[in-house]
């Protein structure tokens, strides 16, 4: 058998291994995916020969305590060697990242080159450090017997680390081995992203196309009708027939959008890809990348991209109009002319009227239409890119590139301390492409949740529009908007219930989705002058008797019932969850009121409104489901509804609109404000109205213009520690210290006192005057949302 190599010359060895390694680190000659794979062998090699330096000393009962060269492999050596191959694997991820950047067009290819050449240095800069201070430790210990022994002496006392960090290189090294495979797929699906966009381009490019094509025959029918249509009108007629029996079918746009789909499905579906290094651990991401981008291009492309092909389909048809109307007179022009009639009165420019009137209209939207057209192309190339996985939330958004290349630094202290201006400087030309977005992420949770709120203020000045836009409570019908399937449906079951069927429906639907206001326009349509109020802490009269109203339900109900014999009244319950006290829980008075229905909806009509998550929680409980006749969900508000609703109450306001220019805003881009606000409150429209109203900007008085600056939402601040809290005030909708101290017990003091303080001091959560706390209404949807999203809340109801 070959002789064990001794531990100087398996140093000798592995110092040359970390020599060509780093060497190779540079400015490749090959082709991306030949790189990385060169890397990744060079790390499996970089490991091989770190195992093989440290398992030249003997391990266990054999291992010699007093044995200096060997205890430095194993105690110092080796620590070092592990946190080298992460420097290196961490290079290996900056480079592959940096690569799919650059072929997915988010970064020069310069960079990468640069990139290249700095890691090099940084890699041999640590190498140098690495070698001097292991031989400096040497040195040190080897002149001064006192600190070899006392060295030596503490090591004996410790276990021998070497087996831990051996198979720690194995990780490492097959780390960069599944590095190198994830490239391979990544980079294909670069090429999918490409062909995707290049096909939502072409179609872009097809609708100009189809208007400058228009536009062209235009001009060319009129030029033709100035040289003829004085003498022959006959000839603009046959031109005119030409044009008519020439015209292709024009395109469609489900002619790409099928095309779309089928791109679409080349994408990658669940594929994990690793984002970053921390503390020498992977950061991974687990994405369905092609249901992501299905939901992106629908919801961020597709819109606007209808909007540009609605635009010229009109154009194509306005031009069809004109062609037929300007023959239509012409061959008539050309009879009359024929059989000698003078009294015709024909003016030969007049032929031409309908053309100019359709290049003043192609001329009046072009601005809106390359508006869209260049806001669109923008997003695409911007944000359509596989890169945009890296980015640590979901979506296809602008990213900075973010690795794991200071983990190497961040261990070793001041060991590679200049090393630390060398990463700012290998990052500056992506902070210069990404650099709004690295300043993004620097910001904490509890910076953007702020940030969020202060945005959703009403703009200086601008009080007494968003006090109209936002009017609460009913003030007759002058705001009120669609809903005219659920008031058919509630007036069928009143009908139903005259007739004696049992009467109770309860409405349900987000918080803002209107159910106030629903609740109050079908009690004054069907119901005038025979409601009754029920509201906690209150006052109700029924038959000239007053009562003081508590937290308690069942009073209230048998004060209505007692005064009520000979009447047949409607009770109109709106917000049930705010039904509860100190004396009486919410669940007491959903009791009372299931068996008072029971008793008496024969004769009294029952309206209850309750959000989505408060009636999923109660019907696990209480079967609310065979308690009310009928549950009519409100979430459901249509975009053209969103639109004539925001319309009437800006009209109510009696300001214009206008746009940065201080021109009036078109219908077009009115539409399109509208379609988006609704799109990002996902159809909610007392969210929509809030952020319209807090979006407007005060340029007048007699004038509003939607800001232009970015919006914000909340961050994925929901955690274990607020959760549950928000879950609670959420569904009780106010709350109070008390109560939430008798609800939680030890708990509160102990951990969720010091939680609820955090939110105060946000914003998230405030304090009324008279000690109430509730989750701000400006963002309450948004709070609903994402305790939806992490399984705090159910808002799944089922139909009935």
């Amino acid at each position: 058998m070959p002789a064990q190599p001794t531990i100087t010359q398996q140093d000798n060895k592995t110092t040359e291994a970390l020599r060509q390694a780093v060497s190779q680190v540079a400015t490749p000659d090959a082709s991306f995916s030949e790189e990385i794979n060169h890397l990744a062998a060079r790390a499996r090699e970089l490991a091989k020969a770190m195992q093989a330096h440290g398992d030249a000393c003997p391990l266990g009962d054999t291992e010699d305590a007093q044995d200096l060269d060997c205890r430095i492999n194993h105690f110092v050596w080796a620590e070092r060697a592990k946190h080298f191959l992460v420097l290196y694997r961490n290079v290996q991820l900056q480079l592959q990242t940096a690569a799919l950047m650059v072929a997915d067009g988010a970064a020069p290819a310069g960079l990468v080159a640069g990139l290249h050449d700095r890691s090099h240095a940084t890699l041999a800069t640590a190498l140098n450090e690495w070698e001097t201070e292991v031989a400096a430790t040497r040195q040190r210990l080897e002149r001064n017997e006192q600190q070899r022994r006392k060295a030596l002496a503490a090591w004996k006392l410790q276990h021998n680390p070497w087996p831990a960090y051996r198979t720690q290189l194995t990780e490492l090294a097959d780390q960069a081995g599944e590095l190198a495979e994830e490239f391979s797929v990544l980079r294909h699906q670069v090429d999918v992203f490409a062909e995707i966009r290049g096909l939502l381009h072409e179609s872009i490019a097809a609708s100009v196309a189809a208007i400058t094509e228009a536009e062209n025959k235009a001009y060319t029918i009129l030029e033709f009708i100035g040289k003829n249509g004085t003498e022959s009108p006959a000839q603009v007629a046959a031109l005119l027939d030409d044009y008519v029996s020439d015209a292709k079918p024009p395109e469609q746009i489900h002619d790409y959008t099928n095309r779309l789909n089928a791109h679409i499905g080349r994408i990658t579906e669940q594929i994990r890809v690793t984002v970053g290094a921390d503390h020498g651990l992977m950061q991974y991401k687990d994405v369905n990348m092609q249901r992501a981008a299905e939901q992106w291009i629908s919801a961020e492309v597709l819109p606007q991209l209808y909007e540009l092909w609605e635009t010229s389909q009109q154009v194509t048809g306005g031009l069809d109009v004109a062609i037929n109307n300007v023959r239509n007179r012409s061959l008539l022009v050309a009879s009359e002319l024929k059989t000698g009639d003078s009294k015709i009165g024909y003016e030969p420019e007049d032929l031409g009227l309908p053309f100019h009137g359709f290049l003043e209209r192609i001329k009046n939207s072009r601005p809106t239409y390359d508006d869209i057209k260049a806001r669109l192309e923008g997003i695409i190339d911007a944000d359509l890119k596989l890169t945009s996985v890296y980015r640590p939330v979901p979506g296809f958004l602008p990213l900075p590139l973010q690795t794991g290349l200071n983990e190497f630094t961040r261990r070793q202290g001041r060991w590679l301390a200049p090393l630390k201006e060398w990463l700012g400087n290998s990052f500056r030309g992506f902070e210069r492409w990404r650099g709004d977005a690295a300043r993004e992420d620097r910001m904490s949770i509890s910076e953007k949740v702020v940030r969020a709120i202060e945005q959703r203020q009403v703009a200086g000045g601008n009080d007494a529009y968003t006090s109209i836009v936002l009017t609460k409570g009913y003030i007759g019908e002058s705001f009120l908007v669609g809903r005219d399937q659920e008031a058919a449906q509630v007036r069928r079951l009143v009908d139903n219930w005259r007739q004696g069927y049992r009467g109770a429906v309860m409405l349900t639907g987000r918080r803002l989705s209107g159910r106030s206001l629903f609740g109050e326009m079908i009690s004054n349509r069907i119901f005038p002058n025979n409601v009754i109020r029920l509201v906690p802490n209150g006052v109700i009269s029924v038959e000239g008797r007053r009562m003081h109203t508590t937290g308690k339900l069942e009073d209230a109900l048998a004060f209505v019932q007692k005064h009520t014999i000979q009447t047949r009244p409607m009770i109109w319950i709106d917000d049930l969850e705010l039904w509860w006290d100190n004396d009486t829980s919410l669940a007491q008075n959903v009791a009372a009121l299931s068996a008072h229905i029971d008793n008496y909806s024969a004769r009294i009509f029952y309206l209850v409104s309750t959000t989505n998550a408060v009636y999923s929680h109660l019907n696990r409980f209480r079967d609310l489901d065979r308690v009310f006749q009928s549950e009519v969900n409100l979430d459901d508000f249509s975009t053209e509804d969103m639109q004539r609703a925001i319309r009437i109450r800006h009209g109510a306001t009696h300001k214009k609109l206008v746009d940065e220019d201080g021109e009036p805003l078109s219908e077009l881009a009115f539409n399109r404000l509208v379609k988006k606000l609704h799109r990002g409150s996902h159809g909610n429209v007392g969210d929509t109205l809030h952020r319209w109203a807090f979006m407007m900007e005060y340029c007048d008085e007699d004038s509003v213009t939607p800001s232009t600056a970015r919006r914000y939402r909340l961050p994925a601040f929901v955690n274990t520690d607020n959760g549950l809290l928000l879950t609670t005030i959420f569904l009780e909708r106010r709350t109070s210290d008390y109560h939430l101290r008798k609800l939680f017990g030890p708990a509160y003091d102990r951990r969720y006192r010091s939680v609820l303080q955090r939110m105060l001091r946000v914003g998230l959560i405030t304090r009324s005057n008279d000690g109430w706390i509730s989750i701000r209404e400006n963002v309450v949807t948004d709070v609903g949302r994402a305790l939806e999203n992490n399984g705090y809340l159910d808002t799944n109801l089922t139909d009935k």
